[in-house]
């Protein structure tokens, strides 16, 4: 059973939702989650069977206990089967940097346990979790963790500012114009990006311009393949094909029409599907 839920006012600029997906007593899910490249964070507590986490095209790993799947530069796919309870926390992009202290590039592509993030309360926040009956509970253990933690300073404003930047522009604004909207130095723009996001300026400007394409794609089945890769501001078609793989693990034509009736409004979805059902369905994690 897969459900959403929003957070506390305060903390929606910063986390898009909070999420569960669990088991009906005597059932057991098979779940497969084909999660692309958005550079978001989730924070999952995983409070029952273990699961496979395999980078497309590369490793896979068994994850049995709780982790930040930190921002990413790489599709992955998640297969979990049995008793499974799970809840988790979707941030929005950029989301993750004012609840922390730490620099989100010592994170980036890692899965670290939550104790390493944020201390023994995260091990606490756990077990109020283990001890919720259902995500409505979970989201008021979630809103007092997070809303204690949310931190707004003059970096934090400077870092949102070029960000919004960056996105208004799909991804196409030079640093200098990042650094002219923040009010601060490019070599600042930089250091923010490396803190806030864990990714320079540049890499996320290819996030975004992907996942505009894929948007599009997704929305048009029948729009060409050039004027999809001319419109999110590629090159040309090779450089969309190859940022498309990339961070997808596939190929564009794999995913025209695609796009849910309720997809997120800023980035395109990630692909759930329960396979026990009989027709695949689409969700939003």
């Amino acid at each position: 059973m897969y459900r959403l839920r929003e957070p506390a006012h305060e903390l929606r600029p910063y986390i898009e939702n909070y999420w569960s997906v669990s088991h009906v007593p005597g059932e057991e899910v098979d779940l497969r989650v084909d999660a692309f490249v958005d550079a978001r964070a989730d924070l999952v507590f995983n409070m029952g069977a273990p699961y496979r986490r395999e980078i497309i095209g590369g490793e896979t790993v068994e994850i049995s206990t709780s982790s930040l799947d930190a921002q990413r530069l790489v599709p992955i796919r998640i297969e979990q089967r049995g008793a499974v309870t799970i809840t988790g926390v979707r941030f929005r992009l950029g989301g993750l940097a004012p609840f922390t202290r730490a620099r989100l590039d010592r994170w980036s592509g890692l899965t670290p346990p939550p104790r390493d993030v944020w201390g023994a309360e995260a091990l606490d926040l756990e077990a109020s979790l283990r001890a919720s009956h259902d995500l409505a509970s979970a989201g008021r253990f979630l809103d007092e963790f997070f809303a204690s933690r949310l931190r707004l300073d003059s970096a934090q404003a400077a870092f949102e500012a070029a960000l919004t930047a960056l996105v208004e522009a799909s991804g196409r604004a030079p640093l200098g114009e990042l650094a002219d909207t923040a009010g601060v130095s490019p070599r600042q723009v930089e250091r923010l990006f490396a803190r806030g996001l864990g990714f320079p300026p540049s890499t996320v400007g290819r996030v975004v311009r992907f996942q505009t394409a894929l948007r599009r794609l997704m929305d048009d089945p029948g729009v060409t393949l050039g004027d999809v890769a001319a419109d999110a501001g590629y090159y040309d078609q090779a450089h969309f094909i190859r940022d498309f793989r990339l961070f997808s693990g596939g190929v564009p034509r794999g995913y025209r029409g695609y796009y849910p009736e309720e997809g997120p409004s800023d980035f395109a979805p990630n692909v759930v599907v329960f396979v026990q059902d009989e027709s695949a369905r689409l969700g939003r994690h």
